[in-house]
């Protein structure tokens, strides 16, 4: 049974994030996701495929949509992230750990990777990476290595403030750098850890 691009996109998110978090997305998560401001958008939208009998409700619980049979999609090839709010494109902040507050389901074949366990998306706020293409309200996937190599763009924590910033060393000393004139290198006082690197930038267009 044929399905609007609409209600294909919703379809392929929810089985998508069924496999990466072993349950369905509730209608806010969904709403997040797919920018509907009414719950009542997102349950038209199951609704319609309820009816088509390619999902089923029940009628308690957040997380109850179950799938019926899996419809064969033209981009299958589908990868879902956990997204940890916000990350400082500007001044370093003290780092909050949090568990993630949604999950973004990208094409694999769109990313120019291939996933690994431990890959995590992060949402960008503040202008210091411009030049180096990276916008305040970009999403970036994170990939985590324990090898960074000198000039990759990471996610860090410098001395127990998180930022994203580009990975320099010179003379054997490691700092960070910006991709904007406006801010200043940053250099440990104490402690640089490097939480991954970035692999894609994600961006939505108005």
């Amino acid at each position: 049974m044929s399905l609007t691009e609409r209600q294909r996109e919703i379809y392929d998110y929810i089985v998508a994030f069924r496999r990466g978090n072993g349950c369905s997305p509730s209608i806010p998560e969904l709403q997040r996701h797919f920018g509907i401001r009414s719950p009542n958008g997102v349950a038209g939208h199951l609704h319609a495929l309820e009816a088509k009998g390619i999902i089923r409700r029940a009628e308690r619980g957040s997380r109850q949509i179950d799938v019926v049979a899996e419809q064969p999609a033209p981009h299958a090839n589908l990868h879902s992230f956990p997204v940890f709010g916000l990350i400082p494109a500007g001044p370093p902040q003290e780092y909050q750990a949090s568990t993630a507050d949604s999950t973004a389901v990208l094409d694999v074949d769109t990313l120019g990777f291939r996933p690994r366990e431990g890959c995590f998306a992060l949402k960008v706020r503040g202008d210091s990476m411009v030049e180096a293409g990276i916008l305040n309200g970009d999403m970036v996937v994170i990939e985590p290595t324990p090898t960074p190599r000198a000039g990759q763009i990471v996610a860090a924590l410098i001395d127990g403030e998180c930022t994203l910033k580009r990975l320099v060393r010179v003379k054997g000393r490691w700092f960070l750098k910006a991709e904007n004139s406006a801010y200043p290198e940053l250099h440990p006082r104490a402690d640089l850890v490097i939480q991954g690197v970035v692999r894609t930038v994600v961006r939505k267009l108005d």
